[in-house]
Formats: structure tokens, sequence, C-alpha cells
């Protein structure tokens, strides 16, 4: 999918993670973000062509991100938290080339509060 990504352009921490729950001090359980596992990452920028197709879609988004390929897919990953702020995985597009150099995409939208479904 990704080809002639540089490594050196992963240089952001992102957390991979799902809808948990939390104690609060009165004794209820209300929904938080559990990571499940935490990535080097980068921004990706789109092309203006690909600008342009995404102008007649429906789904909307607020960043795509490039990740290292993960071989187990994102299984139970549901949220991400990225620079302090909490999004939703909307989509991803793995590369199944499976080899050293390869990456997947992670379109991002941004949540203020998590939901569980």
């Amino acid at each position: 999918m990704v080809q002639n990504i540089n490594p050196s352009r992963l240089k952001y921490r992102v957390s991979l993670g799902k809808a948990g729950f939390v104690e609060t001090p009165q004794g209820t359980n209300r929904p938080d973000f559990e990571e499940i596992r935490s990535l080097w990452c980068g921004i990706y920028t789109m092309s203006m062509t690909q600008q342009i197709t995404l102008l007649g879609s429906p789904n909307s988004f607020d960043l795509v991100l490039i990740i290292r390929h993960q071989s187990d897919g994102l299984k139970d990953v549901k949220y991400v938290r990225f620079k302090d702020q909490l999004y939703q995985l909307v989509g991803s597009s793995p590369d199944f080339d499976d080899s050293p150099r390869s990456f997947d995409l992670i379109t991002l939208k941004k949540v203020d509060k998590i939901g569980i479904s």
C-alpha cells in the first residue's frame, strides 16, 4: 500500500486502545481509554488527487497516520490517543506485503469522549 516511506518519518508516539472502564471516587464505573499498545508513527499527507477524490465521500476524518505494518492487524483497536487528543479509528489500509519495509495507514476522527458500543 504505502511504499518508499523513510522510517525516520516515524517520530511520534501513538497509543492504540479500546474502551475500558475506570472506577470513579463515587464507586461507579465510567468509560475510559484503555491502551493496548504504543507505536511509533508519522503523519501522512495526502496528494491533491487523493484529497479531491475524497471530496465526494460521505466519510469524514481528521488525521491519517503511518505506522509499521501490524501483522496481527488492528483487532480490538477502536480508539487512538495521539498528542493528548482522543481519536476514533475509522479506517485502516494494511500493507499485505508483510516485509520489514511495510507500513499501514490508519484513518482517525477526533472524538470528545469514549462511547461503549
